[in-house]
């Protein structure tokens, strides 16, 4: 039977442990600390019982499942076929921890880091098998969300990224393939969706619920961006911008919003403290951010250019015209900064076309890859969109690559 050595219990670690349990594998999980170990075997069990009543598996197949899983110590790793780290994202704490398994682990055995943010080729370089490390970023809830980035170091061996692919996809995960560069391909991609919604509110172009209803009426996004941010957490959500803005040399198209750090500094987190873009603490959402007051008129070709754009980017020709030229204009503007973004990384090396389609659709479920989405717009026009976006901007954030 394949398995898995999995360090770290927490949501991360026992999430990839029940992903892979009801997978056929078997899952050796390891913890510093008892309770949490038995918390995450508690709650691995909790929800594989809620899977069976929702007939998501039967009763057989869950108690099979957790028959192969085992809390464990790293004298248990001997036989694993690969090893996944889910702990504290501190590179030194990482390495700290790792280093006494190779000595347990066979030494075909893949090491795959479930970083979000650190280097995966130092993470091998510093344990001493860089040929042999990978990342393999699951997102959170893994059992839920569909997507895992592979994530090639800069000496991780082809047939260690295949095998890593072929185990994610066994566990019925949708596979990006990505280089390791800042954010990987998510946490980068997606970083205008929420900066140039928030640019469009400090330019006083339209309030967090026009904006939000444009993305989700035209686009089909399931969430608004000052939503999404609020579910987040913004202060998850503007520690990611900062890493990867200082990561990739401070780029105008990646600029922290100084509105949603201010509402970090004021602990106006979103819904974790009732408090954010919008008041979460009545019966429903009540948006307390005001677009700035004073805003610049926009002119009549930049407004002719958001209906086109929006006709044109909306499975649903009729919806547009229901919503007002501001709306229009926030949509082309977060989805055209989304569109860039995704163009950039395809020029920095970050991944292929196709997976960074795939990984925007599968983790963080937009309806459309962004390359899908410029080839469905038509390239002229969205290239005539950044033009045109870039003669209003005050700085080079609509730029395209060369």
């Amino acid at each position: 039977m394949p398995t898995v050595g999995i360090l770290g219990a927490g949501a991360m670690g026992s999430g990839i442990a029940q992903v892979a349990i009801s997978a056929g594998w078997s899952a050796r999980l390891i913890d510093v600390s008892t309770e949490t170990m038995d918390k995450a075997i508690e709650d691995i069990g909790k929800r594989l019982d809620r899977n069976v009543e929702k007939e998501r598996m039967s009763a057989e197949d869950a108690a099979s499942a957790r028959q192969r899983l085992y809390a464990s110590s790293i004298n248990d790793l001997a036989d694993c076929d690969v090893f996944i780290e889910a702990i504290v994202e501190d590179i030194d704490i990482k390495v700290s921890a790792i280093l006494p398994l190779l000595e347990i682990l066979p030494d075909e055995a893949i090491i795959a880091s479930n970083t979000s943010s650190l280097s995966v080729s130092e993470l091998g370089e510093r344990i001493g098998a860089p040929e042999r490390t990978c990342g393999m970023h699951f997102f959170n809830p893994a059992p839920i969300m569909k997507l895992v980035e592979v994530v090639r170091a800069k000496q991780t061996e082809q047939a260690i990224l295949d095998r890593a692919v072929s185990i994610a996809t066994s566990w019925g995960k949708k596979v990006a393939r990505c280089a390791d560069t800042p954010g990987f391909i998510v946490n980068r991609v997606a970083r205008p969706y929420y900066l140039e919604a928030f640019r469009c509110l400090e330019d006083g172009l339209a309030d967090p619920v026009a904006i939000d209803t444009a993305m989700k009426t035209i686009g089909g996004f399931r969430m608004g961006p000052f939503e999404l941010t609020d579910f987040i957490g913004h202060d998850v959500n503007t520690a990611t911008t900062r890493s990867v803005w200082e990561q990739w040399g401070r780029p105008d198209r990646l600029m922290p919003s100084q509105t949603q750090e201010r509402l970090v500094s004021d602990g106006h987190l979103g819904r974790k403290t009732s408090c954010g873009v919008y008041d979460w603490s009545g019966d429903s959402p009540i948006a307390i951010l005001r677009p700035s007051q004073d805003g610049a008129p926009h002119t009549n070709e930049l407004i002719q250019l958001a209906d086109r754009f929006c006709q044109a980017a909306t499975d649903n020709a009729d919806i547009p015209s229901k919503l007002n030229a501001a709306q229009q204009l926030s949509f082309l503007r977060i989805l055209a900064a989304v569109l860039n973004e995704a163009a950039w990384a395809v020029e920095d090396g970050v991944a292929e076309k196709l997976d960074i389609d795939v990984a925007m659709k599968a983790g963080v479920n937009y309806p459309h890859g962004p390359f899908e989405w410029r080839e469905a717009i038509g390239s002229d026009l969205v290239d005539e969109a950044l033009v045109i976006l870039s003669k209003t901007a005050e700085n080079d954030r609509f730029v395209p690559p060369a």
